[in-house]
């Protein structure tokens, strides 16, 4: 037997109650299923309840093993940067070019003489004693200054000069101490696939 009932709107349960409740006489339902209906459409007006199983404890601990682990290699990658810009500013050097890749001033005439005397090289490398050039090792030009920084320098106070003296205050100047557009992708480049190497080393979520 069909029930005769319409709902036109379920706001609450007890509202259901009472539309079924003043038609039981008419549809002459039985009373077992009229409470089988009652408790259906009660549980139905109390909505849906979801329960789900998380692991969110052990998502926590690997998104903090991550964080770590980015840190860490964040840090080493920045240091890795550093000995790479040094490695190209040496290089540059030796090669005659400035860091925008243009050839060096020649040296003066009076300059020139003296190398030839003195039985030096005359290319234009900024290599008189190799002091100055020398300096520039991880070791001691590479400075750690803050988080996820480092500050590459001379640290002895006369090859500090002689970089400001060709650099700066000379005139030609022959600027070899910096980086331009170009070299700051490639460096950019390489310490993205480091930081990636790293964190796939971490396996973090093995």
């Amino acid at each position: 037997m069909a029930i005769p009932l319409i709902l036109k709107r379920v706001a609450t349960g007890i509202g259901i109650r009472k539309l079924i409740s003043k038609d039981i006489d008419k549809a002459e339902i039985p009373q077992s299923e009229v409470n089988k209906i009652k408790r259906g459409l009660g549980n139905f007006a109390k909505g849906i309840v979801v329960k789900t199983k998380t692991n969110s404890k052990e998502v926590i601990r690997k998104v903090n093993k991550f964080e770590s682990a980015l840190e860490r290699a964040i840090d080493k990658g920045v240091k890795q940067a550093g000995f790479q810009l040094l490695e190209i500013i040496r290089t540059k050097t030796q090669k005659g070019i400035d860091f925008n890749s243009k050839p060096f001033a020649p040296y003066s005439e009076g300059y020139l003489k003296r190398l030839q005397k003195e039985g030096k090289e005359t290319n234009v490398d900024l290599w008189y004693s190799g002091k100055m050039l020398g300096a520039l090792t991880p070791n001691q030009a590479i400075t750690k200054t803050g988080k996820h920084k480092i500050t590459l320098g001379f640290a002895r106070a006369e090859e500090r000069n002689k970089a400001l003296w060709n650099q700066v205050l000379n005139t030609p100047k022959r600027e070899f101490f910096g980086f331009n557009n170009r070299t700051e992708k490639i460096i950019n480049k390489t310490f993205n696939k480091f930081i990636e190497k790293e964190l796939k080393r971490a396996r973090i979520w093995a």
